[in-house]
């Protein structure tokens, strides 16, 4: 009765840990692209945009998916479904319109940042696949 909800605690631990992990990239990558002062001057930011990576992107990813796969499922003229395959695409250009408002940056910092930040996200996701797994939407 006392483990009853280890699964649950075992999520909050690793999105803690990715979250961190994340913000530490994001703010070691804003520090060194952008500028001292905007590193330290956004750093809550930073952490809610980290935040935002690791749980709130693969849920809006894995929603975009499904109705991607539904609608190239209904247009498949080749017999593939190809039109999945934007979605890595879209998750990319949702971190980069995120990191270029919230954080304030110019586009080409921008999409540096954005860059390092997938990159990050995809070995934390390869490394701990219950953390995107446990939400039910895989890609």
């Amino acid at each position: 009765m006392l483990f009853q909800g280890e699964a649950t605690l075992l999520f909050i631990l690793w999105l803690i840990l990715a979250t961190v992990i994340v913000a530490l990239i994001i703010y070691i990558s804003v520090l060194l692209i952008g500028s001292k002062t905007k590193a330290s001057d956004k750093k809550y930011i930073i952490i809610l945009l980290a935040f935002i990576c690791v749980l709130i992107i693969p849920i809006i990813l894995g929603a975009i998916n499904s109705v991607l796969g539904a609608i190239g499922n209904l247009i498949a003229f080749s017999g593939s479904n190809y039109l999945t395959q934007l979605t890595p695409i879209i998750g990319f250009l949702i971190i980069l319109i995120l990191t270029k408002f919230l954080i304030d940056l110019s586009w080409d910092q921008a999409v540096w940042i954005s860059l390092l930040t997938l990159f990050f996200l995809f070995l934390l996701y390869t490394m701990i696949p219950e953390l995107y797994g446990f939400l039910g939407f895989g890609l």
